[in-house]
Formats: structure tokens, sequence, C-alpha cells
């Protein structure tokens, strides 16, 4: 009898584990779907940084890229 019950619970944690697990991973599928959304349905719904803080992270990188490609950063 004592073995049965280790069994049952061995299958019980076992199935827990196993829906956890899949819980887990359709949240991370369904996470991975809205971000290539906008991608691919432009206008409908956008999960992406707000346009302000686009055109500053945009400028941010074209001064690092002058910066790298002149010298003044980081320069040689």
């Amino acid at each position: 009898m004592g073995r049965f019950v280790i069994f049952l619970g061995l299958l019980v944690l076992a199935v827990a584990f196993a829906v956890l697990l899949l819980s887990i991973l359709r949240g991370v599928y369904a996470a991975g779907q809205d971000m290539v959304r906008p991608m691919l349905q432009a206008g409908e719904r956008e999960l992406l940084a707000p346009s302000g803080i686009q055109k500053v992270a945009y400028a941010a990188l074209l001064i690092l890229l002058f910066g790298l490609t002149t010298g003044l950063i980081g320069g040689l």
C-alpha cells in the first residue's frame, strides 16, 4: 500500500510539473506572437515603444554611430 501511495504521489507531481511547464511555454509562445504581430500587421496594435522614445533612441544611435566612425567616441 505504501508503494502505491508513493507512486500515486509521484504521478501527481509529474502531471503538475507537466501542466506548469506547458503553461509557461504557452505564455512564452503567446508573448512571441504578440511581438511579431506589429511587424506583420501594421497599424492594428502597436506594442513597440512609443514614437517619442523611438525617435530619441534613433537619434542616440545615429550619434553613437557617427562618434564611433569618426573616432570621437573610443577612437584610436
